[in-house]
């Protein structure tokens, strides 16, 4: 019964180390770029003084080490979040084109933002990152509840129209919300989706919990390559496939949630870096998530360094540049075919 499952991982040469190497190179690349440029650019000299003298008190300090480092480690983070929930709903679901933004679950968190906004009027850091978990369970359990076969599982049809529905259902909700309250000024930010009012009190709060869930995958990596194969399959092997399915979908409510709650709704990274990590590496989750996390790191990292460069001192919405390089990704991976 082992058979299928070394089939799997054999089915690609590996270029794991050639990946990863190329991705570094991007990676530390794109966060010297974000240190130094933005709505001020400063040159590699004065980049230099501050890194050498931390604690010296000046202007530049300000805006490096205050705006720009938390801004960065931000965005590291939540490009690391958003590809991995992505890639762990992909293997769970056994669907390739499933993603936390496309299924409505970032939608469930924003409309349990915006009401919360709606309630509360100004909210503390923990107490949206609380609400946005609630937001993302409730339309997860809403989704999956759907799209769920006792007999044939989750069926790939069902999974993406119920999602949509849920998807079109909360957002006109909050949309609803957001005009009876008068809350433009408030979510519209989170809407588009920006790094811009990032800081240290905000990373200290929702920064662990995608940190956690980071290396909670990781420790299910196996368990997802085992059931991504087929639950039958799984089921032989003796894994008990229902736990396991509600342990992944609990790291990927965690992910998700903390990401809606740190830069706002974005979509497609979850649906586009896990495939690009999966034309290199072997079909083995051990490998793919911690890669997975690294490129969508890597991504984030240069998506936020265009928004800030493209028109300084305005800020563009991040949706805007994901959406643009994301649909061709999208459509050039269904012509493709194989990788779907």
């Amino acid at each position: 019964m082992k058979q299928p499952y070394l089939l799997i991982q054999k089915n690609k040469p590996s270029q794991t180390w050639l990946v990863f190497f190329s991705i570094s190179i991007f990676f530390l690349l794109g966060w010297y770029l974000s240190l130094r440029f933005g709505a001020i650019s400063y040159s590699n000299k004065q980049l230099l003084s501050v890194l050498k003298t931390p604690l010296t008190d000046s202007s530049l300090q300000d805006v490096i080490f205050d705006l720009r480092l938390p801004r960065t480690i931000a965005a590291i983070l939540v490009g690391a979040a958003m590809a991995q929930a992505g890639s762990i709903i992909q293997g769970v679901t056994r669907n390739p084109i499933a993603d936390p933004g496309l299924l409505g679950i970032n939608a469930g968190a924003g409309l349990a933002l915006i009401a919360g906004y709606a309630i509360f009027g100004s909210m503390h850091y923990s107490l949206i990152l609380i609400l946005c978990l609630l937001g993302a369970g409730i339309a997860a359990c809403l989704i999956f509840g759907i799209a769920y076969h006792p007999q044939k599982g989750y069926q790939q049809v069902r999974l993406i129209l119920a999602g949509a529905m849920i998807s079109t259902l909360f957002s006109s909700l909050g949309q609803a919300l957001t005009l009876y309250f008068d809350l433009s000024k408030a979510v519209i930010g989170w809407q588009a989706g920006g790094l811009a009012q990032t800081n240290w009190r905000m990373l200290a709060i929702i920064a662990p919990f995608i940190i956690i869930g980071l290396l909670l995958a990781q420790l299910m990596a196996h368990q997802l390559t085992i059931l991504g194969l087929n639950e039958t399959v799984a089921k032989s092997l003796g894994q008990r496939t229902l736990t396991v399915t509600i342990s992944l979908l609990s790291i990927v409510l965690i992910l998700s949630a903390a990401a809606v709650a740190l830069v706002g709704s974005l979509a497609f990274v979850g649906l586009i870096i896990p495939h690009f990590i999966k034309m290199f590496v072997a079909r083995d989750y051990r490998i793919i998530l911690p890669l997975t996390a690294f490129a969508g790191s890597t991504f984030m990292l240069w998506v936020d360094l265009v928004c800030r460069t493209i028109n300084p001192p305005a800020e563009t919405p991040l949706s805007a540049i994901i959406s643009i390089v994301g649909l061709p990704c999208f459509l050039w991976l269904v012509r493709k075919g194989e990788h779907l």
